[in-house]
């Protein structure tokens, strides 16, 4: 005759039938913002002998990422590496790796471990975010063009992504791209940084007039718009509205606008006034090296 479960319970008394998961004892202590003792449930799991690697590494990558909340990188860095090493190349943690280095500005080993995982055949969202910035930020704007437009496909609206698109597009040389993705970045941009950022694209692709059309439109509102309104005027060769607005620029841009007034009087065989402005420039030590050619 079968024990009634009350008996059953009785006669195991003392005795512990279910052992608790320590994810979920962790996940608990999480949750009640007590994260010291979340990771020591987690360490000494991950110690705990006989345990299945699986398990382990399921530990150990629940390990890392109460390390990242902890805002302790080199702990979950370390841990995610102890992890990789129980399931070699597997993606997930390579792919978490790779995103702690970059966000400790560690790129060569980010870029390592991305590439590690594309080397597999891997082409998620997070990876070619992840590579594109790795080779944003090392400089590699070509590359970095490339896995951005990649990923902007898939998420057209991160503007962050977008940003960085358009700051390759401009440093490879790729003006009309590099305008297009701006363009997309008007609404997190303030109003004089976007047309400045705009205004500069287009003289750098030769076209001073579309520059100035920009520029004009803020001029009144933020002042500091007239300096570059003066190169834009300078590159077009209208040395007398180039004058105009250099003499209007603001402090901060008091030796660069300095320089280039200097310039365009020269350049208007007003050379008596450009001397004098050069000297004193040079003996300030502002553009020494240019400003000997003209003394």
């Amino acid at each position: 005759m079968a024990l009634s479960a009350l008996v059953f319970i009785s006669s195991c008394a003392g005795v512990r039938i279910f052992k608790a998961s320590p994810l979920k004892i962790a996940s608990s202590f999480e949750s009640g913002g007590n994260l010291d003792e979340a990771v020591a449930v987690l360490k000494n799991a991950a110690v705990e002998p006989g345990l299945k690697p699986a398990a382990k590494r399921e530990i150990l990558t629940a390990l890392a990422g109460l390390y990242e909340k902890k805002k302790d990188p080199l702990n979950a860095i370390k841990t995610l590496r102890e992890a990789n090493q129980i399931k070699p190349d597997d993606p997930f943690i390579r792919l978490r790796l790779a995103e702690l280095f970059l966000k400790e500005g560690l790129i060569d080993e980010a870029l390592a471990e991305y590439t590690a995982v594309e080397k597999r055949g891997a082409e998620t969202p997070s990876l070619l975010a992840g590579l594109g910035e790795a080779y944003y930020r090392k400089g590699h704007f070509l590359q970095a063009s490339e896995y951005l437009d990649r990923y902007l496909k898939l998420y057209p609206d991160d503007k962050k992504a977008l940003l960085m698109l358009y700051e390759s597009y401009e440093a490879s040389g790729n003006y009309p791209a590099s305008r297009n993705a701006l363009s997309g970045c008007a609404a997190i941009l303030a109003e004089d940084d976007f047309a400045l950022r705009m205004a500069m694209n287009w003289m750098r692709d030769g076209n001073p007039d579309e520059a100035i059309e920009e520029l004009e439109k803020i001029t009144a509102k933020y002042p500091k718009g007239n300096f570059y309104l003066a190169l834009a005027y300078y590159q077009k060769g209208d040395l007398n509205k180039a004058l105009e607005f250099f003499s209007k620029a603001t402090p901060e841009l008091s030796d660069e606008s300095s320089f280039f007034n200097a310039l365009v009087l020269f350049e208007l065989g007003r050379k008596d006034e450009a001397y004098p402005i050069f000297k004193k420039l040079s003996v300030d030590g502002k553009y020494s090296a240019y400003c000997a050619v003209f003394e």
